[in-house]
């Protein structure tokens, strides 16, 4: 059979297919007619770690990133609280995240300010000195008689304080806490006043 005979078969079983189920041909007329394609949506989410501080306060409005020390006698003894400092990891479950963690001053200054611009020092805090420091600690519950290994927060610009210098982020918890106590004591020529300062903890992933 030609080529051209092939094609008039067809034609005419097609022909008397629809003629045969008319009724049925008119109906799937009214159908709309569509075709389907698809198309793949990518987006790369990068691996990641974060950091997270709380003080442990359990007020409703409670500022989670804040260290009030209250009120320091003058020659009496360290007054301390701990802040708890959380680095989380957004890898996949086989994947542990290991991590250095360090932590200085916000600016070059190290020393607590009040607002007449008077300075507490870093320093080792000790009774009868005005310094106030930092040391790590196992909980939030740490008492300052427990605490020992005080030091002075560096200021921006120098070495950083090494808090964790070899941390791991297991990936079944994908978080890993550190507790860093702060701590500070007065002379008797110290003046009054509320002494600020803010410390920035860096976590660097190895």
């Amino acid at each position: 059979m030609s080529k051209m005979s092939k094609a008039i078969a067809v034609l005419g079983v097609v022909a008397g297919l629809g003629v045969a189920a008319l009724p049925l041909s008119s109906y799937a007329a009214d159908e709309p007619y569509s075709q389907s394609a698809s198309a793949d949506v990518q987006v790369e989410v990068g691996g990641a770690i974060s950091i997270e501080v709380d003080n442990g306060a359990t007020e409703p409005d409670a500022v989670k990133n804040l260290v009030d020390l209250g009120q320091i006698k003058l020659n009496g003894d360290i007054v301390s609280k701990g802040l708890k400092v959380t680095v989380k990891t957004n890898a996949g479950v086989q994947d542990d995240v290991a991590y250095s963690l360090t932590m200085t001053t916000e600016t070059a200054n190290n020393a607590l300010i009040n607002e007449n611009g008077v300075e507490l020092p870093a320093g080792v805090p000790t009774q009868g000195t005005s310094a106030w420091g930092y040391a790590l600690g196992s909980s939030l519950t740490d008492t300052t008689a427990d605490i020992t290994g005080w030091a002075a927060v560096p200021a921006k610009g120098s070495i950083p304080a090494e808090l964790k210098a070899s941390g791991n982020v297991p990936s079944a918890s994908h978080s890993e806490d550190t507790f860093v106590n702060f701590g500070a004591t007065a002379s008797n020529n110290q003046k009054e006043g509320v002494y600020k300062g803010t410390v920035v903890f860096t976590a660097t992933v190895q």
